[in-house]
């Protein structure tokens, strides 16, 4: 029997609401936009992490260029340091000879009278710096001679002991000699030492280079 008073529209929802096809048809398509959803939500959260990265990156490159300005000044400092650095060789190398000669005053005892005093230097090592081409001294020797009253049995060990404390560390004793009593009671001694420049003079009286002035 033909359906003349139904429209084909009609007949079409019909059969989708009770039709198996239809509703399976319909079943997967909307099973299909199920398994999108998730798909889209992720999408959706990948986006909005890569704004925030974005972001972050845009901070970060403003906070790295102002860095960058702040830097500026200070490069003249940078390199200054590098050239205190380049120059460290040579200030450890100088000798304080005024505090040596007043660690020797106080070292002289009262029976003995200095009569000359040398130091030299014997040993050099070339150093480059920004700037040129410098010899700095590496070993050191002094030299000491004078005249000794012989309270006791050996009068220049006192002098030599006293004296050694007051020296750089290291120092080795080269020569130690004492001659024959003179008419007046005095007897010549000669003492001669070799140390190196290590910095460290606390014995003159100087701190160490390596230690930082006290507060």
């Amino acid at each position: 029997m033909k359906n003349l008073f139904v429209s084909p529209e009609r007949v079409l929802g019909r059969a989708y609401r009770h039709g198996p096809v239809f509703r399976l048809a319909a079943g997967a398509l909307m099973a299909t936009c199920l398994l999108q959803a998730p798909f889209a939500l992720g999408v959706f959260v990948l986006w909005q992490r890569h704004q925030e990265l974005r972001a972050q990156q845009g901070v970060m490159l403003a906070q790295s260029r102002a860095l960058q300005d702040n830097l500026g000044p200070l490069q003249d400092v940078k390199r200054k340091f590098q050239q205190i650095g380049e120059w460290e060789p040579i200030f450890r190398g100088r000798l304080p000879v005024s505090a040596l000669l007043s660690a020797i005053e106080q070292a002289i005892p009262e029976n003995a009278v200095l009569d000359s005093l040398s130091i030299e230097v014997d040993q050099f090592e070339r150093v480059a710096v920004n700037g040129g081409i410098y010899r700095v001294p590496t070993n050191y020797r002094l030299f000491l001679q004078g005249e000794i009253r012989a309270a006791v049995a050996d009068p220049v060990q006192a002098f030599h002991e006293g004296l050694l404390r007051r020296l750089p560390p290291g120092t080795e004793e080269i020569r130690r000699e004492m001659k024959p009593d003179h008419a007046n009671g005095l007897s010549s001694f000669s003492l001669q030492y070799a140390f190196k420049p290590n910095g460290n003079y606390h014995g003159l009286g100087l701190n160490r280079t390596a230690d930082p002035d006290p507060l």
